[in-house]
């Protein structure tokens, strides 16, 4: 009986999926948003430089929001590979935002640091490991 795992999320845990949930909310708006400046520039006449790229990028972000929502619906019903794939994520999002830092980034670029970084401590604790590992 001791070894059973508590049912209810811990604390960090639901907030670290707050922050998910943020995460993904923001990828979606972002790059919806820059989907229609880059299609309305188009319209007007003005060249977009790298289009191509421009657009697969927006595609991706827009692809990470929606794996960002699958993630948060599923994480109350402790799948393994929901921290995994967050974790990744996170990985992917510091790496983003130094290299961003490293080319002019700007306040933006620091509150998504920290919030990669608070999600991802969050869930390489012994709580967010428990969580996960029914």
């Amino acid at each position: 009986m001791a070894d059973q795992v508590s049912e209810r999320m811990p604390a960090s845990v639901k907030v670290a999926f707050v922050g998910v949930w943020f995460q993904a909310v923001a990828n979606a708006f972002g790059a919806f948003a820059l989907l229609y400046e880059v299609n309305a520039r188009l319209d007007h006449g003005q060249e977009v430089p790298n289009l191509g790229l421009v657009r697969g990028l927006l595609y991706l972000s827009a692809a990470v929001a929606v794996v960002l929502v699958i993630c948060g619906i599923l994480a109350p019903r402790r799948y393994r590979w929901v921290r995994a794939v967050v974790l990744s994520i996170e990985a992917v999002v510091v790496l983003n935002v130094l290299f961003g830092l490293v080319f002019g980034g700007g306040l933006p670029m620091v509150v998504g640091l920290v919030l990669a970084l608070v999600i991802g401590s969050v869930l390489l604790t012994d709580k967010g490991l428990e969580w996960f590992n029914r």
